[in-house]
């Protein structure tokens, strides 16, 4: 998965950084929406020729808001306890990505910087934003944050 992160400046775009990866937040708001197989595509890559492929996309909108540790991109505190993630994952239309995670002993801990990736699908922006975040308020995580500003400018 190509992401070419970018920054609107008065200058106009400029080019952040560039990612190829399936793990990441930007990939976790994008396949939510693919309606195709994604295995035929990934192997029509790999044998190089990707000329009968063709995607179907889901006509919504997806946005991940992540989950951190306090203290991430710097120090943060390991091992804490992740509680209430059953009645988050049960929000309509919203997958929880873990991205630093581990069980122990039954219990749901966080093991990285960034945790958990919620992804939500919606009708429009606004939905999708409503019900990503109505996840992440279920969650019962003192230890961890997440930023509230996304979305916002779309709306």
């Amino acid at each position: 998965m190509l992401y070419v992160g970018l920054m609107l400046t008065a200058d106009g775009p400029k080019l952040v950084e560039i990612n190829a990866r399936f793990g990441d937040p930007e990939c976790q708001c994008i396949l939510p929406r693919l309606k195709s197989d994604l295995l035929p595509v990934l192997l029509a890559c790999a044998e190089g020729d990707i000329s009968g492929v063709k995607l179907d996309w889901a006509e919504a909108v997806c946005m991940t808001v992540v989950m951190a540790a306090k203290g991430y991109p710097g120090a943060y505190e390991k091992g804490t306890r992740i509680e209430n993630m059953a009645e988050a994952a049960s929000t309509e239309c919203v997958t929880i990505f873990h991205a630093g995670t581990a069980t122990e002993d039954g219990t749901l801990r966080a093991t990285g910087g960034r945790v958990l990736g919620v992804t939500a699908i919606g009708s429009d922006v606004a939905e999708a934003r409503t019900r990503a975040y109505a996840a992440v308020e279920r969650i019962d995580w003192p230890e961890g944050f997440h930023r509230t500003d996304i979305g916002w400018r779309a709306l």
